[in-house]
């Protein structure tokens, strides 16, 4: 990879940011032929990419595998359309799955239309994967010649993990700790302000991860200054500060900044929440 001398590393922002998402330019990240001589390609959005924080909407087109891994760090993964096998289960759209540091997921097949996901990696994003008698056995029951990876140059502060095997640098693995798989649809409702619907799928005094599905009006406010929040609005709008922010707002809320109240819009919204400290 090309160094660039002139590349300063990503600042943490010290302000709350509002992306669309659809405003970010894709970028393919994995790419393999499959049996009948098409290729299928993952394509990622980073509306946060920098040395400790990774935010990405990723999208893999049909059929596509990708190895059992892990991150060096809490990672977070969250289907938001398409289907894909994950380590042998079938997941769709609602699925959530926790892969905590020291744990592996996967392998993951994506579907016959693919499947789209919002992942997070809270510190080093880096993958691992010391597993690859799986890929290759996943791979070569259906076909699949892997690719060469495309390219991605960053800047000299990005050290690209896709071939990280744990060869060089050892892995973080914990031995036992695996990934935890569940579906929001299968958690329980909790208490939460009038027109509001919680459902937690981690909840730990130090990281949660939740959906939120607000009523038509229905206001809420996210609080806890004191920690780090990601929100993805999913499904219809909604109104801060008198701006509308529709599906597909992607916000970062910095340690003591506030964001909110929020308003759902006139059909109500959906949004995805991760709080970090």
């Amino acid at each position: 990879m090309a160094a660039h001398p002139d590349d300063v590393v990503p600042e943490v922002p010290t302000v709350t940011t509002l992306r669309p998402v659809d405003d970010i330019a894709w970028t393919a990240v994995q790419r393999q032929r499959n049996a009948d001589g098409s290729e299928s390609v993952i394509r990622e959005r980073w509306p946060i990419i920098r040395p400790g924080f990774l935010s990405a909407y990723v999208h893999y087109e049909p059929h596509m595998v990708v190895r059992r891994h892990g991150h060096r760090s809490n990672h977070v993964v969250i289907l938001l359309d398409g289907d894909a096998e994950i380590a042998g289960r079938h997941c769709t759209a609602g699925t959530h799955v926790h892969v905590p540091l020291g744990a592996a997921f996967g392998p993951l097949v994506a579907g016959p239309t693919g499947v789209t996901c919002w992942e997070l990696s809270f510190g080093e994003f880096g993958g691992w994967g010391d597993e690859a008698e799986l890929f290759d056995a996943a791979v070569r029951a259906r076909g699949v010649t892997p690719l060469p990876d495309p390219p991605i140059d960053l800047g000299d502060w990005f050290v690209d993990p896709r071939g990280d095997t744990g060869a060089v640098r050892p892995t973080p693995r914990i031995p036992g700790l695996e990934e935890v798989v569940t579906h929001f649809d299968d958690l329980p409702d909790e208490a939460a302000p009038p027109g509001a619907r919680v459902v937690h799928a981690v909840a730990e005094p130090e990281f949660t991860s939740a959906r939120i599905d607000l009523d038509p009006g229905a206001v809420l406010d996210l609080g806890r200054p004191g920690s780090h929040r990601l929100v993805l609005v999913t499904t219809g709008a909604v109104v801060v500060d008198g701006r509308v922010h529709p599906a597909g707002t992607h916000v970062e809320v910095p340690v003591g900044q506030t964001f909110g109240p929020m308003t759902a819009g006139p059909t109500g919204a959906r949004l995805l929440t991760l709080t970090d400290g």
